[in-house]
């Protein structure tokens, strides 16, 4: 009864059906209203099915088709049993998954989606309650690279596209180069970006993908990620400089052409830049000195759509909220209400700027109880009221 419980909850916290087989490959039971027919929603055919429920590692296997859907198959020597979790279909986030989450039903059968992370967590926790043995996600993933071609190719791999690019290409661009760009956006210093951005040297970025605009695309999001980590060098919250890369990459899949995809990644870069600068200029850069201060402010970044409490921020980051406000206050010259009253703001104008909301409706989004609390709040801060900066910094160009 204990185990069936305990399966019955994972089923539900995976989105995933569960089908347990004999040691002849029979099914059992069932939990979930999928059907057996895994395999095929992973695009295997029979000889492939049996010769993975027969195979019985001492690992769980994560089987994956090109149909986008997983399965995770444990084998428990103890009982001569093997537990089949699947399909599911991965999803990017936790968000995503959640949208379909729930027990299938098989007069409407299709893959419920789960992160790739939970469908992980997932597979070690049940593999753990079957065995009695624990995994980490390291552990889980190095055992199954035997699984995948590329991850057992890819030293070998390595190896050939190297003597084949000193043989047919040039040099790379070169690396001083490329460290000066992210200095000038650590240092917050676009005019020295710019110097960067337009030196001319000898060697090429390297072939990233077949198609040539793909292989902009993958340049592009090698220079978001490293001007993002360089931002956070700078002093930028590491939440807000990984949420602002969030929403280049995803911009930049959104591009059909490759100049746009050019002019994009540079634009990136200097917004990565001005952003570090108004970060210094406005003395927000000291969590160097106390890693709590960063720590602080990525739990109000996170939180700014919600009623931030510093008992709150206190609790999370397990210190006396007493300490975390008198050390905020010695670091950043304000004290920790007034900044989070600012940070609300500046996000505020972000949306004011560019989007379509209504006052009331970013006013109730940032926690403010009321549209008048809003306005006091924004004038306080800025001087004029938020319909007045919309109409004078309004972007005509709102987001899509």
């Amino acid at each position: 009864m204990e185990e069936n419980y305990f399966l019955l909850h994972m089923v539900n916290i995976m989105c995933s059906p569960l089908n347990v087989y004999d040691e002849e490959r029979n099914l059992l039971y069932r939990i979930g209203e999928g059907r057996e027919e895994w395999w095929e929603w992973l695009g295997y055919d029979l000889t492939e099915r049996e010769r993975i429920l027969s195979e019985k590692k001492d690992y769980p296997v994560v089987c994956a088709g090109e149909t986008g859907c997983v399965a995770a198959v444990i084998y428990d020597g103890d009982k001569g049993r093997t537990f089949v979790a699947g399909p599911v279909m991965l999803s990017p986030s936790e968000d995503d998954g959640k949208k379909k989450k729930g027990i299938m039903r098989r007069e409407a059968f299709h893959p419920s989606m789960c992160s790739l992370d939970t469908f992980a967590s997932g597979t070690l926790l049940l593999y753990w309650k079957i065995t009695g043995k624990e995994l980490s996600s390291a552990d889980l993933w190095e055992k199954n690279k035997e699984n995948y071609e590329k991850a057992r190719q890819i030293r070998k791999k390595i190896s050939e596209d190297m003597f084949y690019r000193q043989e047919n290409f040039g040099r790379h661009n070169p690396y001083a180069q490329e460290l000066r760009e992210l200095e000038s956006i650590k240092e917050g210093d676009k005019e020295a970006l710019r110097d960067s951005v337009a030196e001319t040297y000898e060697g090429s970025i390297g072939i990233l993908a077949k198609e040539p605009l793909r292989h902009y695309k993958n340049v592009a999001i090698g220079n978001i990620t490293l001007a993002s980590r360089a931002a956070i060098r700078g002093g930028l919250s590491a939440e807000n400089s990984f949420s602002m890369a969030d929403s280049m990459i995803q911009q930049v899949e959104e591009i059909t052409t490759i100049p746009e995809v050019e002019a994009f990644k540079r634009e990136c870069q200097y917004l990565y830049a001005e952003t570090v600068k108004e970060e210094k200029e406005n003395g927000r850069t000291d969590e160097e000195k106390n890693p709590l201060i960063g720590k602080a402010k990525d739990y109000i970044f996170s939180h700014l759509h919600s009623k931030i409490k510093v008992a709150d921020i206190a609790e999370s980051l397990q210190v006396n909220p007493n300490y975390l406000s008198s050390v905020f206050s010695m670091s950043e010259n304000v004290t920790i209400k007034k900044y989070i009253l600012q940070e609300k703001i500046r996000r505020s104008q972000n949306l004011l700027k560019y989007s379509d909301y209504r006052i009331q409706e970013i006013g109730f989004y940032l926690g403010f109880s009321s549209q008048s609390h809003f306005t006091r709040s924004f004038e306080e801060v800025t001087g004029i009221k938020p319909n007045e900066y919309r109409r004078i910094y309004g972007n005509r160009e709102k987001w899509k």
